[in-house]
């Protein structure tokens, strides 16, 4: 069935934004709209705890009745992706063949093993004599921690969308289909996406490396302020004076920067016109910022609304007045637009994530069927039962039936019993193997980690198994980094780390240290999740009077290694 609405969430360094859209009858309406503070984005339970208070607030109704028909979607920053135009491809490959194709030339052209890569394909381009696509991509990891944050919070997304491609959903409905070239800038607390818009769609992008934050830490660095008080004079200040001055020229050097890489990218270096600069994001509110651009850069250049854009209606009473805060919203807006507007959208959902939901809406058409047989069933016996006390004849053969049917019905739930009492005994075993590939997961990076010795005892029995290792680092801080993952993994328990020593050249020492920790008695599960990566069959228990009962239970706490503003993925593309 088509979904009919969105909750698209945008996690960013100072806020957090849920907006939940309907579609009827080709309108795009504004059901809810919230915002709120992040806690600490580098403390997932914290961030999760926001949202789902969030979530709360906006009254949200997401249940095993209505699930099907709703998309939740969340926003990926373009710093972390990768796009790249995919040129080479057979001109005369099949539909069917495409998928194939593409991920044998991903193999080679990714940034980043394969294994270790989420991607997708759109923007498919065809003619006699060649055949191109548009590769998306992303680390895996990085999905994954924005995933966990949200199951963290009972919530379980459907697709994650690249913050370009929201943006330029949102604009789509307000630029014109036309040559005319138009760029969007998102100016975010955390990050700063760059949109070039050819006609209404999507031409280049890349993030920019001024932002919000540095604008907060310039006012707290030069007028001793703290952080609240850095937050509400910079948006008394305006950008030509001290010390926005500063800050105003690097973003407009910076836009200068990106005009020259869109140049490069898609004319050939040459100049290209433009007819239009609009700023929007929470730093977009800079006094006379969009005027300082202008006068330096010679282009016009405004505030820009998306929420004004014509992307949806707006005008529901029971939304709060959200003007002061509109020129913030054209990621999760965008989102929004973008799953129920387009027809396959760029999501680099995982492919187990979108296989897991697939085999749950199996069951949940299951269960609903097998209600209504039941509903039936009991019906046709109430039926019965009620006829017969004018027939009495047929009464005694309907009361034998009954009883042989219930007596079977008894004898079936015993051994169903039985067999869910020996399947829940069996039990994973975990083996170096399973202990190695953990770890060799979660330090993959060799340039900085690197095993000397590893030694696992007493495996048969988790409460005296004892892993020891050595290993040697390019810096203290590496071996800080590791021993945070390996307490944040939640795989692990009783880890000490011992002394760490130097050796080598003084100028560029190496660093070695001898580790030891535990195995968590919860890990087993994990491991054998990790081995084994099937659907796990899930008993759900249906309470139509409680609508609001969370039905999807979260096995995995997610890893509490955030350093996602510190990624660094080739930002020109």
């Amino acid at each position: 069935m088509t979904k009919d609405q969105v909750i698209s969430i945008d996690i960013g360094n100072a806020s957090i934004k849920i907006l939940h859209i309907e579609k009827v009858a080709g309108v795009l309406r504004l059901i809810g709209a919230g915002v709120t503070s992040n806690p600490d984005p580098d403390n997932p339970q914290q961030v999760a705890g926001a949202i789902k208070k969030l979530w709360n607030q906006l009254g949200i109704k997401y249940n095993l009745f209505n699930k099907h028909r709703i998309e939740i979607g969340i926003s990926l920053p373009r710093g972390f992706v990768v796009t790249k135009r995919l040129s080479n491809l057979p001109p005369a490959t099949q539909e069917a063949q495409l998928p194939s194709m593409v991920a044998m030339a991903a193999e080679t052209e990714l940034p980043f093993p394969v294994q270790d890569a989420i991607y997708t394909y759109h923007d498919i381009q065809r003619s006699p004599d060649a055949l191109s696509v548009e590769l998306v991509s992303t680390r895996r990891e990085t999905v994954g921690r924005y995933i966990d944050i949200l199951k963290e919070g009972g919530i379980s997304p459907t697709a994650v969308i690249p913050s370009m491609y929201a943006i330029s959903a949102v604009a789509h409905n307000s630029l014109p289909n036309s040559a005319e070239r138009t760029i969007i800038v998102d100016i975010g607390a955390g990050n700063t996406e760059f949109c070039l818009m050819y006609g209404n769609k999507l031409q280049f992008s890349r993030r920019i490396s001024v932002n919000g934050d540095q604008l907060t830490e310039l006012f707290e660095t030069e007028m001793e302020l703290e952080t609240e008080e850095a937050e509400l004079e910079k948006r008394q200040v305006p950008a030509d004076q001290t010390p926005t001055r500063t800050w105003s020229r690097r973003f407009i050097a910076e836009l200068v920067r990106s005009i020259a890489a869109a140049e490069r990218e898609v004319n050939g270096g040459g100049p290209m016109e433009i007819s239009e600069i609009r700023l929007c994001g929470g730093g977009a509110q800079v006094p006379e910022l969009a005027q300082n651009c202008q006068q330096q850069l010679q282009i016009p250049t405004r505030v820009w609304n998306p929420l004004l854009a014509g992307a949806l209606d707006t005008t529901s009473p029971s939304i709060p007045s959200i003007e002061s805060y509109g020129n913030s919203l054209a990621i999760p807006l965008g989102v929004g637009v973008h799953l129920l507007e387009t027809e396959k959208p760029v999501s680099l959902i995982p492919k187990e994530v979108g296989e897991k939901r697939a085999e749950f809406g199996r069951k949940r058409q299951q269960v609903l069927a097998a209600a209504a047989s039941g509903i039936a069933i009991l019906t046709i016996v109430f039926g019965s039962l009620t006829w017969s006390k004018t027939q009495s004849s047929k009464a005694d053969k309907l009361d034998r039936e009954i009883a042989n049917i219930t007596q079977e019905q008894t004898l079936a739930n015993k051994q169903l019993t039985l067999d869910l009492v020996v399947a829940d005994k069996l039990t994973h075993q975990i083996s170096p193997v399973d202990i190695l590939h953990t770890l060799s997961t979660l330090f993959n990076d060799r340039t900085k980690i690197a095993w000397r010795t590893f030694e696992v005892k007493n495996l048969d029995d988790l409460t005296k198994t004892r892993i020891t290792f050595n290993v040697r680092a390019n810096s203290n801080d590496s071996i800080i980094s590791m021993d945070r993952s390996l307490r944040n993994s939640k795989l692990f328990s009783k880890i000490e780390t011992g002394e760490t020593t130097t050796t080598g050249d003084p100028r560029r020492p190496t660093f070695e240290v001898k580790i030891s920790c535990q195995i968590d008695k919860t890990a087993i599960q994990k491991f054998a999740q990790k081995r084994n990566p099937k659907p796990v069959i899930e008993f759900i228990k249906v309470e139509p009077e409680n609508e609001d009962a969370n039905l999807e239970e979260v096995n995995i706490s997610p890893p509490q290694n955030r350093e996602i503003s510190n990624e660094n993925v080739e930002e020109d593309r």
